[in-house]
Parts: structure tokens; sequence; C-alpha cells
């Protein structure tokens, strides 16, 4: 059992010197208002709200490192949580980094008695426990178990979504119930094809919105309106079959395991842990769930209240995923409920990221909806410039009549900029790469969607620009893996043929699964593409031979025989040789990902453990082997239940053109930053077309889903704004994050028919009322 020796104290460093060498090391001074944040006594409870590029990360490190190294709190006695582990691996970096440094500096300060410096010299920072909410509670909970208790076995989405289909959609056959598909589809982003993938997606958000909104389930279910009592019946009978086989595997998923961990802090079984902390620190609570606004005020409980939340209202997008940002924008009225003191508030607000030029262009954007601004942190500064900032470039904007135009120019004005000698605006002022370290990564292009073509299969301006700058001399690529369905991608659909023919020649196997009605015809066309490449001229040597001896089971070899039993992922591996796209491409380096993870699933599932096996006598049991991979491998990546998500994509080519969706680009900078306003947008269309993307008109799925639950949340209630005007904030937040991601060079592209006097959209300028905006901003057309 872990525990924390306080160590016996010697006479604090005073704060000055700790400024001091704050300066040695990172070169400038943090400004007054991170320093009121960073300054605060360890008890003191805080709320920063952190505009874009405002330094939260450098606040977040300097006030941990002032906790340990002035206040003298343990390290270990202190936890930091972020969003995500990208963010949590940056901010512990961070820390450990100017650490160091400064702890190197301060044990060179000659003002500094030895006692003093023999103490810095025991220090040891790297105890902080920092991490994102999942991770620290797996890890709490595995450390601090009871005896006899089972430690966490954590099911990620790839266990989920073969779990949603194999035990709730599939049996009975419940995934063909119309009235179940139909209700479903309200909660879906998906327009076209939503199929048995698209409901699973659905209910695995509904199972963790249930408990992220600790909702009152059995009293929603015996509440639902008569029209609705069929499908919601069958939504708990899938749910609970899913709960169950979770249950059976002795596994939690993501809400289950922060649902467990407030359980466990609530009932005092995890005391030992508790006692421990002094201060918790949260980073992007914007985009924190009631579920988790719990278990940080129950960490919060055993330091009295010492809790630190940083985070901007402006900057939440998760909505879909059970974010509420109401939690943040009345974090102060919610803490002085809990503890009975009222946290002190901080405004960072200077941007040190973007020239003058783009922060006044975000600053008008923020404020042209007069009704958006009931919903901010109240009196809430707008972004200040930097002393130092630059002008720079007028913002820029590039409107053309249609998406082929529009990309051909687009691609003109980057490749002239990575490419050739540069980009020259109207006013002869030249956009070019720095000649040494400059290179394609530092521009993105940001889309409410990376995809590459409609549901119709119209392509979309990401896919224009893959033809585009791939026939320009030199040819240059785009990353953007999240692009294009899985299932229609040509060398996954060739690879996934082939794995087929490997595990079911001809498909005989898979002909007699229950359940596969919606994705059969998706892996006869796989199969057909596998062959053609097979038959083709450029089948590599030795594949059909590796294929057929799969298939036969059969090692072509004298004296050889074949396993009992096999590994999927032996094949896999094997398969994977002749196809490098897959192992040296960035993009099929990630599309092999996901079939790794998702074999990998299977061998903790299933009852096969991911083996196939052999047996002449028996057919039976190897065709049963060869059904729960393709149940538990292939069915969830052909259903789109298994998909790309963000966490997979964190790395990017510094030499490819990256195509981000903005949810995506949150946190992320770029000194070309190209912002995709409209071009979807075409004249003539209708009311209800992409109203969504541009001037809702109706509830978007992830505010209906409020609707449908929150009614039955204790702690959260009936919504006080309408799903139409909670759909416009998050237009505007959404769109306030793309903007404030440039760092030098803003472009707003899109259609001509999303100007002013065409179709109504708040990423040019409108507002909820309809009134237009854009003569307040200052665009330079190209």
């Amino acid at each position: 059992m872990a525990t924390i020796v306080t160590p016996t104290l010697v006479k604090l460093i005073p704060i000055s010197t700790f400024h001091r060498v704050i300066v040695i090391v990172r070169g400038n001074p943090p400004n007054n208002y991170q320093c009121q944040a960073i300054d605060k006594a360890p008890s003191d409870p805080l709320f920063i709200v952190a505009g874009p590029g405002s330094g939260k990360t450098t606040l977040l490190t300097l006030r941990i490192l002032k906790l340990i190294i002035v206040d003298q709190i343990p390290a270990r006695a202190i936890l930091a949580t972020t969003f995500t582990k990208k963010a949590a691996a940056e901010l512990r970096s961070r820390i450990l980094g100017w650490g160091f440094k400064i702890i190197d500096e301060l044990k060179l300060d000659k003002t500094l008695d030895k006692s003093q410096r023999d103490w810095l010299d025991r220090l040891d920072i790297n105890q902080i426990l920092t991490g994102t909410t999942d991770s620290l509670a797996e890890r709490v909970l595995r450390e601090y178990r009871q005896p006899g208790q089972i430690p966490p076995l954590l099911a990620d989405g790839y266990i989920t979504s073969t779990l949603m289909l194999k035990e709730g959609l599939f049996p009975n056959q419940i995934y063909k119930d119309d009235e179940l598909k139909l209700f479903l589809r309200q909660f879906s982003s998906v327009a076209y094809k939503f199929g048995v993938g698209g409901m699973a997606q659905v209910l695995t958000a509904i199972f963790d919105r249930r408990q992220h909104d600790m909702v009152d389930w059995k009293r929603f279910v015996g509440s639902v309106i008569p029209t609705q009592q069929q499908s919601v019946g069958l939504m708990d009978q899938v749910l609970s079959s899913y709960q169950t086989a979770l249950q059976t595997l002795k596994m939690l998923d993501f809400a289950s395991l922060e649902t467990e961990f407030l359980i466990r802090l609530q009932d005092g079984t995890l005391k030992d842990f508790t006692d421990q902390i002094q201060v918790v620190l949260v980073d992007e609570y914007q985009d924190s769930n009631l579920l988790q606004e719990q278990i940080y005020f129950a960490l919060a409980q055993s330091s009295k209240g010492a809790l630190t939340v940083v985070g901007d209202d402006d900057q939440s997008l998760y909505r879909f995923r059970g974010a509420t940002v109401e939690l943040f924008r009345d974090f102060q009225n919610r803490y002085f409920r809990t503890y009975g003191k009222q946290p002190t508030r901080i405004f960072l607000s200077t941007n040190y990221r973007s020239t003058s030029n783009i922060v006044q262009f975000v600053n008008t954007f923020a404020t042209i909806d007069r009704d958006y601004q009931t919903v901010r942190v109240a009196n809430k500064p707008t972004i200040s410039i930097h002393p130092k900032a630059v002008s720079g470039l007028p913002v820029l904007g590039m409107f053309r009549n249609d998406v082929q135009t529009l990309g051909k120019d687009l691609a003109k004005f980057i490749h002239d900029i990575f490419c050739g000698s540069g980009f020259v605006l109207p006013g002869g002022e030249v956009i070019q790469r720095d000649p040494i370290k400059g290179a394609p990564g530092d521009c993105a292009l940001l889309c409410s969607s990376p995809n590459e073509s409609s549901g119709s299969g119209k392509i979309r301006l990401p896919g224009v620009m893959r033809e585009e700058l791939g026939q320009r001399t030199p040819n240059l690529e785009i990353f953007n893996p999240r692009g294009q369905s899985l299932t229609q991608i040509p060398v996954v659909c060739r690879f996934a043929g082939l794995l087929l023919e490997c595990l079911d020649p001809g498909g005989r196997i898979q002909r007699g699964i229950s359940g596969f009605n919606d994705i059969n015809p998706i892996l006869d066309n796989w199969r057909s593409e596998a062959i053609d490449f097979t038959n083709g001229p450029n089948c590599p040597k030795g594949l059909v031979d590796y294929a057929v001896g799969w298939g036969d089971r059969d090692p072509n070899q004298a004296k050889h025989v074949w396993p009992r039993q096999v590994s999927f992922l032996e094949l896999l591996y094997g398969l994977v040789h002749w196809f490098p796209e897959l192992h040296d491409d960035p993009e099929g380096q990630i599309y092999l990902e996901i079939f790794t993870r998702q074999a990998s699933s299977a061998e903790t599932i299933g009852k096969f453990k991911g083996q196939v096996v052999y047996d002449p006598q028996n057919k039976g049991i190897a065709d049963a082997s060869v059904v729960e991979v393709l149940r538990n491998v292939i069915a969830p990546i052909a259903s789109g239940s298994t998909q790309i998500n963000e966490d997979l994509v964190d790395m990017f080519p510094r030499n490819r053109l990256s195509v981000f969706s903005i949810h995506q680009s949150k946190g992320l900078e770029f000194p070309i930053t190209i912002v995709d306003v409209g071009s979807d947008f075409k004249p003539g269309q209708g009311s209800g077309s992409h109203t969504f993307k541009r001037f809702p008109t109706k509830s978007g799925p992830p505010h209906l889903l409020e609707d449908l639950l929150r009614p039955y949340s204790p702690n959260l209630g009936i919504p006080n704004r309408s799903g139409v005007d909670r759909a416009f904030d998050d237009l505007y937040r959404l769109y306030f994050v793309a903007y404030s991601r440039a760092q030098e060079v803003l472009l707003l592209v899109g259609l001509n028919s999303c100007l002013p006097n065409g179709i109504k959209t708040v990423t040019t300028g409108y507002d909820r009322q309809g009134i237009n905006h854009w003569s307040k901003f200052s665009i330079m057309q190209i």
C-alpha cells in the first residue's frame, strides 16, 4: 500500500526566487494574470477561464511546480487530469522538463541555504499524478483494490463495438426492427445508409450517456410515451445484454470505469488514496460531464476543496460525447453549493499564438450573435492582443462558384507556398514557406467533416484536394485517414477480401451466419476486389500461393501438416507482407492498426481467443472458430461500428497537408490554417439541406439525446434552452475553435453561395436572427 512520507520541512523557498528562476529557464516571465493563479495558496480553489493561445498549459505547469517547490506539497499529493492522452503527456513532459531545470537552477542559487539545496536534491517531481480521468481511475482502482478484489479490466472501443453487435443487436435479429432503427436514427448524424453499424454506435452513445448524466434509467424506461415504448423496450433489452456481456467478462467500458471509480470514492474504500491528495487540478473542464464533475468534487473533498479548474466555454465541442458546458460556466455556483466558499475567477485572455488581425477576427466572430453572449461565462473579456504581436496579413477569403474550381485554386495556393516560389496576394505580399524548416505540415485544412465524398457519393473539398494536389508537379499528398469509409478504401477492400478468402474460401461459412444481412454485400464486394487483384498484372509473387494454402489449410510443404490452431493475427501479419501500403504509408498504417486492434479484442472476448481451428474430423468446431473471427473482427469493421477515432490519429506527417475535422484540431495550432466555411453549401439548396452545419432549424442529434435523457438526471434536469438554440451555440463554438487555430495565416474557403445575400450560415457572419455581419470583418479576397 502506497503512502506518502512527508519530509521534515525546511525553510520555504521564496516565491520571488521561484519567479526569478522561471525567467532563467523560460526566457520570459508569466504575465500578471498567470502569476495571480500561480501564486495562490494551495488551499485556494481557482476557476481559470483560458482563451485560445493564452498559455494555460504554461500556467498549469508553473502552478504545479510552485506547489511542489515553494509550498512543499509532496508531488504524489497533486493530481492533474486533462481531456486526452496527448494533452496529459504534454503536461507531464512540460512539468518534468521545466521542473528539473528549475530545480537545477535553484540548487545553484547562493541565497538558499544548504538544507534547502539538500531538500531540492531529494525532490522527486516524477511522482506527480497526471493523466486522463479514465487512465487515473484505472490506475487507482488497480493499485488500491481491496483484498481479493479483481483489478479492473478495461474494454476499449474495439471490444465494446464488437459486444454491442454480437450480444446486443445480432441475437434474435433485433437490428432488423424498423421502429428501433427509426428511433435510433434521430440521434445519429449519419444522413445515408443508417444500418446495423450506425445503430451500434448510437446505442453505445446512449449507454455511455446514461452514466455520464447519471440518469435514473429505470424511471426513464417506465416513463416513455406510448409510441416509443416498443423501441425503448428493445433498446433496454440490447443495453442489458451488452452490460451482462461486460460483467461476464469482468470488464468495464470507459463510462462504467468512471462510475465504479466514483462509487468507490464515495463509499470510502479508496480512503488510503484520497487521504494523500492535497490538490486537484483539471484541464479542459468545459468538456467534462456530470459523472466526471462528481469525481473531481469527490477527489477534492479530501483536500477540503483545493480544486483548480481550467477551460474555456467558447471551446466546448464535445456535447455529442456527453460534455456539459454549463458545468464549466456555472462552476463557481456549483462549487459554492458543495463547499460553501467562492472560487477565485481568473481570466487568461492574452493571446500568444496569433497575429493581431487574426485575434481581431476571432473577437468579432465571438460577439456577432447577441443570444450567444448569454451562455458565455459572465463578464468574459475579449481576447487581448499580445503587445509584441505583429499585425500580420489580413484574414483571407477564397470563394468560388463550384467545389472543383475552389479545390483547383486552393491546391495552387498550397502548392505555390510549399513547392513553388510563394503565393502572391493582391497587395503584393508573398506567402512562402520557411526555407529551412517549412513543410506542408505547417498548413492544415479544417472541415466540419473530413469526408472526401458525401453519403450520396458526390466528391467533397477534401477529395478534390487529394486529386488536385496529386496531379501537380511535384505532387503533394494529403493526410486524411478519416476521409473515406473503411469499406471503400481500395487497399482495405483488397486486404479484407483476401483475409476472407483465406479464412472462408467462397464465403460458405459467411452466408450461414445470422445477422450478416446488412454486411454481406460489403463482404462480397471485398472478396470480388481481392479476386480481381490476384488475377491482375499487379498481383505480387507468392500472394496467391499463400492465400490458397491458407484456404485449403495446406502448408504446401512435404512432411509438414497444418497446425491444429493458428492465431488470426498470424494470418493478418503474414498477409500484410504483400501490402506495402499498409506498413509504409502513414494512412495505411492506421488502416492496419484498425485490423490489428480489432483482432486483439477478439482474443480477449472470444471463446476461441482469436484462434482459427483446423480439425478435419470435426468440421463443426473448425467452422465455429471461423464464425467467431468473422463476427468479432470482420463484422465490426464492415458494419462501420468500428471506426478511426481521434485517439488513433495522434501523429501527423510533416511532408503532407493534413485534413482535420474541427473537433480533431482542438488543442493544435498551425502557421497556415484553412477553414472550410461552406464548400458544401450550393446555390438553390432547400432550407433543410445542411442546416445543421450552417443555420440550424431544428435540434441536432446530441440535443435530442439531451432532451430524451436529462429530465431523468436529478443533477441536470431539463435543458433551459431550446434544442435549436443549443445547436446555434455549438456552431459558434465550433468555428470559434477553427478560426483561433491560426498563427500567421487564416484563410476562409467556400462557395460564393455562402457569402452575404446567399445561403444563411453562421460561418460567414450570420446571427441566429438572420442578420449578416460580414461587413464587420476585414477579409482580403484572393
